[in-house]
């Protein structure tokens, strides 16, 4: 089973999609890499070390060139398929778009248009989906909005809103149904409870916390019958 981002080519002050993978230990993860001068590569050391930057010519003669598709069939040759992750912005997400009918459909296929910095805070994320055994992460786009009260973003069914500073330090979030009520009686699947009262250190890590929270609860199951499990406490 395979996940396959594609990604573009990324500054090397940072770590890139391959480094990534390769650091958490994905050996079934493929990663094909969008560079101006080869088109569409597997990734690796030599084809990242492309940098030349993809210009809107260079995106339209890929676009019109015959070989790119010979080029993907062959390194999607033999390959089976879960999830698919397409991160890229601007003239690399115009190329990859011209191409997508010869990617296969999946369970799962994500799209996002952001910075290579945003891109690769999206490529942990993706990579940490159910990396555990036993774990269960909820996929999908995440909605962010501003409201008077803070911050507050939807997954689903579950809607978190930041809730102010905790009373001796740090800062609360509160998980939330979209009917307005706490998010109680939730587990994981290794039936440990979930708080939809969420303590943080730092409101410099409001949005990353906030994601990991959604994607908690997107992949938990609510216990019939026991729906607060956290009176009490």
């Amino acid at each position: 089973m395979h996940r396959t981002p594609l990604t573009e080519r990324s500054k090397r002050s940072a770590p890139s999609a391959f480094e990534l993978a390769r650091a958490g230990g994905r050996e079934d993860l493929t990663i094909l890499l969008l560079s101006a001068r080869a088109g569409f590569t597997l990734a690796g050391v030599e084809a990242e070390a492309d940098s030349a930057c993809l210009t809107p010519a260079r995106a339209d003669e890929l676009i019109s060139d015959p070989s790119q598709c010979d080029a993907i069939t062959a390194l999607l040759a033999g390959r089976q398929f879960d999830d698919i992750l397409v991160s890229a912005h601007g003239d690399y997400l115009r190329v990859i778009d011209a191409f997508s009918v010869m990617f296969p459909l999946c369970r799962t296929m994500a799209r996002t248009r952001n910075s290579p910095l945003q891109q690769r805070a999206h490529l942990r994320t993706w990579l940490d989906r159910g990396r555990a055994p036993g774990t269960n992460i909820g996929a999908g786009h995440i909605r962010w909005s501003k409201v008077a009260q803070g911050l507050s973003a939807k997954l689903g069914e579950f809607v978190v809103r930041y809730a102010g500073p905790a009373s001796q330090r740090g800062h609360l979030i509160h998980m939330m149904l979209t009917d307005g009520s706490l998010a109680t009686g939730y587990v994981t699947a290794a039936r440990e409870p979930l708080a939809p009262d969420i303590w943080i250190s730092s409101k410099a890590r409001l949005r990353e916390e906030m994601t990991l929270a959604l994607r908690r609860f997107g992949g938990a199951t609510r216990l019939a019958g026991n729906a607060d499990l956290f009176s009490g406490t």
